[in-house]
């Protein structure tokens, strides 16, 4: 409790407290001036702010989906091979990205889309070909964030899942077999039900990760051009490190936890309301 205290509930606290101040020039001297709630009067009026969730919300329902289906069909090709040496290789081999911290994932992909650094636009360019600058909208910019988010969250998606499908008993498949069942028919009626608690776990994860992102965008930063509002977490960065305003920074962080709780609650309770159905 004193741990939880101190490294959870303090800082929050901190942060609601400090929402309330507006940065304002007193005699000269730059001072924190009571302001209500003005500052989430503000964040509501932030055009950027706003945007940064557009971006987040379009990047959340193509990126999510493509991770999952990756990280079921890897689940379900491992649990299908004999144990041995390659499917231990398999499962080490996938997993390895997660391991490996989003700051140097982001440097690493972004290497492979810079404008100068790029191996795929020195090898445009000797095929006569202009360079791709993958960061020069934000659209292309989501793209290169949702590649290395992608690589980074499949292996380890599908580890959960793969663990998921190690705790289904194996009678279900050999009676299935007895009756007929070919492979597809196993994996759709009997795998995949069962796999719907994990599923909708990595897909509850998933929302609350989408809406945090950070390491990838700041760490693009020194390849080439990302804007601000890219992600909210992004901007919270600017507003707060960059720009110095503190108080309306944490205001903006409140909001984005406010709506990120918001999301997630809702499908909470979608998932609650079809396990009651079935």
């Amino acid at each position: 409790m004193v741990t939880f205290t101190v490294f959870f509930v303090a800082p929050v606290l901190y942060a609601i407290y400090l929402s309330l101040f507006i940065p304002q020039q007193v005699n000269g001297n730059l001072t924190q001036v009571f302001g209500g709630l003005q500052n989430y009067e503000w964040a509501l009026q932030d055009n950027q702010f706003l945007k940064s969730f557009i971006h987040i919300f379009f990047f959340g329902i193509i990126q999510i989906p493509i991770m999952l289906l990756l990280a079921t069909i890897l689940a379900l090709i491992l649990d299908q091979m004999v144990d041995g040496f390659l499917k231990r290789f398999f499962r080490t081999a996938f997993y390895l990205p997660y391991t490996i911290p989003s700051v140097i994932s982001g440097l690493l992909w972004g290497y492979l889309y810079s404008l100068n650094l790029s191996p795929l636009n020195y090898i445009i360019q000797q095929n006569g070909g202009q360079p791709i600058n993958f960061l020069a909208s934000t659209p292309m910019t989501l793209f290169v964030i949702g590649n290395i988010v992608t690589w980074t969250w499949v292996g380890y998606n599908m580890v959960v899942l793969f663990a998921s499908l190690q705790g289904v008993p194996r009678e279900l498949y050999d009676a299935a077999k007895v009756d007929g069942a070919t492979g597809w028919n196993v994996i759709r009626y009997i795998k995949l039900p069962l796999l719907r608690p994990a599923l909708f776990l990595t897909l509850l994860f998933s929302i609350i990760g989408t809406s945090q992102i950070f390491a990838e965008p700041f760490a693009l930063r020194s390849i080439g051009f990302v804007p601000n509002d890219i992600t909210p977490n992004a901007y919270l960065y600017a507003v707060g490190a960059q720009n110095g305003n503190y108080s309306y920074a944490a205001a903006l962080a409140l909001v984005l936890a406010a709506v990120t709780f918001i999301f997630s609650s809702f499908f909470l309770r979608i998932i609650a309301r079809n396990s009651n159905d079935q």
